[in-house]
């Protein structure tokens, strides 16, 4: 169920509604009394009065209620994206103060006990202000807690301040020792609500997701889980924990009776519990109207629904008097009455055969691929007439005088029926295939239709994935990212196969998502999931490096084994150099055990030094004569040898 409006959220009596729409390219934000019922029908009072936000780009992200002690007047605190906090005034219809955090970051939740208000921002940063003195009291971050998209203050009789905050997992916070005091099991997608019940129980539910689960604050236990039949939207509690609330996705109303108490007749174990009574509004005519928003205290049910789009419209039930399916039937056409009497909300045109009505504008986008097939197959049933033209007179083509379009289009039907242009038609075929793919797979994204979304994922051909995410526009790629995180978390064993589809939507459409303002909230649920698995990378790391080591060692091993055995060899080959040369050895031709003889290049070198000597020694006389003698007798004993 696609809703106009953004947020809504009951005052604490439940007598008035405040709503935030998109009126054109801008959001306003609307405070509607609820309705009073008569004997003659419904009677509503439509309030006229918006505080309307002057830039398009300035988004109210989250808002609460507040009744202020200094003056005993009921306002609104709205957070917004770019880091600020507005003090909304109801009756005089205007922001009477902002509390800014110092930053940009937008405000993703925040919530108030007394005249102390706190709040989170997407880089994960709390802030503490005081409404009285309207200052900024404390700021600090927890590197335990990213993330973070709910908080809640936990009331206790102490001094000592707690606050829940949740991202996929919920966190008690010690505020005095900026610590997390205990860990709650959390949910597979972002945490969507987050409310105390009592003092000692808190509920939680998660985006895209029918269970509400009870924790014991004290223990961290579950105590039940709450299970919806569809999708649950808005969630309402009596702050008596003996009755809750739900809007679901498909429009209906569910209402819990007594949640934390257990059912004796279930099995052991069982903490679900199911829906006690069911509501929902029809028309007249048998028309569903959905629900959008509902408040329960004690015995009174007021819900809320949407005519002409926009306009909120209210009843009051006493819901315990109710059967357990219930159908309230309304009229489409009541009795609105403004400020001016005279004059419609939106003004009346006489001449006009039908009135204006908003509900009725449809606004689609999207590319209709339906005129481009039908052209490939009027082209297709063209080109196989022309084939069956040719098999049966192909001689009376030739004979024909063709122009050179004629010729160009005769020609690229003759390649189509050659063997070597198979691979040009199976080309065709898989262009127009990755086309219709690239269509099923935007309707299914647009749709949220999972069903149709898995026959596209269930294509395992890598080129064809390549393809259908470069025609996809970059705004579904984020929107398919989102999809893929929750079946990768859900099915581990499809990782593989889905983590081709997250590698292409990010090396195709990355430049378009390093441009999205706060990227890390948008893609949540794939970052906590990629977190979750990067987590095994130092442990496989660890294991890799060891592996290593002791591959090492056995290499080691083998070597020094290898070394002794090739040591061995040499020694004895040394030997037997030695008992060869055992004569040289007598001799004392050897020193220290090894030979001292030159190479040949030294001998001839020795040869020449002889020569010169000897004529040296005949001008010298008889002293270098006996010189040469000696060594001469030397050198004839190293022939010798070497003989």
């Amino acid at each position: 169920m696609d809703s106009p409006i953004v947020h809504s959220a009951y005052d604490p009596s439940g007598q008035y509604l405040c709503y935030v729409t998109v009126a054109l390219d801008k959001q306003r934000v609307g405070v509607q009394p609820t309705q009073r019922a008569t004997s003659s029908g419904i009677d509503t009072v439509w309030n006229e009065n918006f505080l309307y936000l002057d830039d398009s780009k300035l988004k109210v992200t989250c808002l609460k209620w507040v009744t202020l002690a200094s003056s005993d007047t009921v306002a609104i605190i709205l957070g917004m994206n770019n880091g600020e906090i507005w003090l909304y005034s109801v009756l005089a219809n205007e922001v009477t103060y902002k509390f800014t955090t110092g930053n940009s970051y937008e405000i993703k939740d925040l919530d108030l006990m007394g005249d102390q208000l706190w709040c989170i921002d997407s880089n994960d940063m709390f802030y503490q202000f005081d409404l009285l003195q309207f200052k900024l009291l404390q700021h600090f971050k927890i590197n335990d807690c990213v993330q973070l998209s709910r908080l809640a203050i936990v009331p206790a009789a102490n001094s000592a301040a707690q606050l829940l905050v949740a991202s996929h997992s919920i966190s008690l916070i010690d505020v005095k020792e900026k610590k997390v005091v205990t860990t709650f099991p959390g949910h597979v997608s972002p945490v969507s609500t987050l409310q105390n019940i009592t003092s000692d129980y808190f509920i939680s539910g998660a985006e895209n997701d029918r269970f509400l689960n009870v924790y014991d604050i004290h223990s961290g236990m579950t105590k039940c889980v709450l299970v919806a039949e569809s999708d649950i939207r808005e969630v309402s509690h009596s702050g008596q924990a003996d009755s809750i609330v739900v809007t679901t996705e498909d429009g209906n109303l569910e209402i819990f009776v007594d949640p934390l108490i257990s059912n004796s007749t279930k099995k052991r174990g069982n903490k679900s519990k199911k829906s006690t009574k069911k509501v929902q509004i029809a028309s007249k005519d048998s028309k569903k109207v959905p629900i959008y928003n509902a408040f329960i205290n004690k015995d009174l049910l007021n819900v809320s629904w949407l005519q002409n789009a926009t306009m909120p419209f209210f009843k009051n039930l006493q819901w315990k008097e109710l059967p357990n399916e219930y159908t309230v039937e309304i009229s489409l056409g009541s009795n609105i009455k403004n400020k001016c009497a005279d004059r419609d909300l939106h003004g009346k045109d006489l001449a006009a055969a039908t009135n204006y009505v908003e509900g009725n504008a449809r606004v689609t986008s999207g590319d209709n691929f339906k005129h481009v097939n039908d052209a490939i197959k009027s082209w297709e049933r063209e080109v196989t007439s022309l084939e069956q033209d040719q098999a049966k007179s192909p001689e009376s083509n030739e004979l024909l005088t063709e122009s050179f379009g004629d010729k160009l289009e005769s020609g690229t039907i003759a390649r189509l029926n050659g063997k070597k242009n198979n691979l040009k038609t199976s080309n065709l075929k898989t262009a127009t295939t990755t086309g219709t793919v690239t269509v099923i797979l935007s309707q299914a994204l647009q749709s949220n239709d999972h069903s149709l979304l898995e026959t596209v994922l269930n294509n395992r051909d890598e080129r064809v994935i390549r393809d259908t995410i470069f025609r996809l526009k970059p705004a579904l790629a984020v929107i398919l990212l989102e999809r893929l995180a929750e079946r990768i978390a859900r099915q581990t064993h499809r990782q593989g196969p889905l983590n081709v589809w997250v590698k292409w939507c990010l090396i195709i459409h990355g430049g378009y998502l390093v441009s999205i303002p706060n990227l890390m909230s948008t893609l949540s649920s794939l970052h906590s999931t990629l977190k979750r698995r990067s987590d095994l990378l130092p442990r496989l790391l660890a294991l890799d490096a060891r592996l290593d080591c002791t591959v090492n060692k056995f290499k080691s091993l083998s070597y020094e084994t290898s070394d002794i055995y090739s040591s061995e060899t040499v020694v004895d080959d040394d030997e037997d150099d030695v008992e060869y040369n055992e004569e040289l050895d007598d001799a004392g031709l050897i020193e220290d055990g090894e030979e001292s003889y030159g190479s040949e290049d030294e001998e001839s070198d020795s040869d020449d030094n002889e020569e010169e000597k000897h004529i040296s020694s005949k001008k010298d006389g008889r002293v270098e004569e006996e010189q040469a003698d000696h060594e001469e007798e030397e050198a004839g004993y190293s022939d010798v040898e070497m003989e």
